[in-house]
């Protein structure tokens, strides 16, 4: 380990103001290096993710990494819940100026004992920048890539309004919500939200749960205790009553400016009518006349996921940027880190 560096779990709740300044200068300077195209983090941004981590992902823990006392590496933990819970969801980020002096191994090492404590079998992570430096510390450590991701920004200020004025589709009519399904729709939409388990996702170990209704509105409570605003936007088809596509959206409390896309699904029998741009649309037409001060929405899309990559371009998304998704057994990383002291970091 390199000389003078320490690593220790981090409890964000009962940090020094000096400690989240310097975990706020770790996560810009990563931005800045690998996420050029985000605007720029601030304070209460970062503060903001400390004190909502994403739901729906179990519970979370931190670590940080100091060099001289001085901050150079945090690491980011969830503990997946069923039926993932083989999973440490595990994000390692380095500041650039200490990259390649093993602040990143060393990192990663002082997770694995706490990974094992809580019967994770898999490391996975999903926020790898391609072609960053972070590629190539995953790829050092045995990672391989599992999956791979466009993430797009729909900026709203720079996108000709045009493109979200589409029509309804014959025989099918929009409803719309916030926070909670209604109650006659909320088992249809249940049922539509398994739609999802049709995207593809590469050999990623996370598996998509199995909605019920209880988990639909465990899920939505969850939301409302984090304060996270949850739009949903669904296409019924007239025939049934019942739900064929749904488009869900959340807004966060620390980014007032952005929103974040969610699931995008339609049910099999209802695809090639074009019910994804008509239910998206929808939400940005909802979304911009409740909200005209909102500067753009993000979202994440498989790269073989052609038809909504296309469905996302007419509405007037860009990619921004190519985001990898890499994993590797446990055991390996174990018995690797054990014997390769010396493994290149980031």
């Amino acid at each position: 380990m390199t000389v003078g560096l320490h690593v220790e779990s981090f409890d964000p709740e009962h940090a020094t103001e000096d400690d989240l300044r310097g975990y706020y200068e770790v996560m810009l300077a990563r931005q800045e290096t690998d996420r050029p195209d985000e605007p720029r983090l601030t304070y209460e941004d970062v503060l903001g993710r400390l004190k909502n981590p994403f739901v729906g992902f179990g519970p979370v823990a931190y670590w940080v990494a100091r060099l001289h006392d001085e901050f150079v590496g945090l690491a980011i933990v969830y503990f997946l819940e069923d039926p993932s819970s083989h999973i440490g969801l595990t994000e390692v980020i380095v500041h650039p100026r200490a990259r390649r002096q093993g602040v990143g191994a060393a990192m990663l090492q002082a997770i694995l004992p706490q990974l094992r404590a809580r019967g994770r079998t898999l490391v996975e992570t999903w926020q790898i920048t391609k072609g960053s430096d972070g590629e190539q510390f995953a790829s050092a450590l045995g990672f391989r890539t599992v999956h791979t991701v466009l993430n797009q920004a729909l900026v709203i200020p720079e996108t000709d309004s045009a493109r979200w004025q589409h029509r309804s589709v014959d025989g099918y009519r929009v409803r719309q919500w916030t926070d909670a399904a209604p109650d006659d729709l909320v088992a249809s939409f249940t049922t539509a939200l398994m739609a999802m388990h049709d995207a593809q996702t590469g050999n990623l170990g996370y598996q998509k749960p199995q909605w019920s209704v209880e988990r639909v509105r465990a899920r939505e409570a969850e939301l409302r205790r984090n304060n996270i605003g949850l739009r949903v936007v669904v296409a019924v088809h007239e025939d049934t009553g019942d739900v064929a596509g749904l488009t869900q959206l959340e807004l966060h409390p620390h980014r007032p400016y952005w929103a974040f896309q969610r699931d995008t699904a339609v049910l099999a029998a209802h695809r090639g009518r074009g019910l994804g741009l008509c239910v998206k649309a929808h939400m940005v037409r909802w979304l911009l006349a409740d909200r005209p001060d909102l500067d753009r929405i993000y979202t994440t899309t498989g790269a073989s996921n052609e038809h909504m990559i296309r469905v996302n371009h007419q509405l007037g998304y860009r990619t921004v940027r190519t985001m990898i998704a890499v994993n590797r057994d446990l055991a390996a990383v174990e018995a690797d880190l054990g014997t390769r002291r010396s493994t290149p970091a980031p």
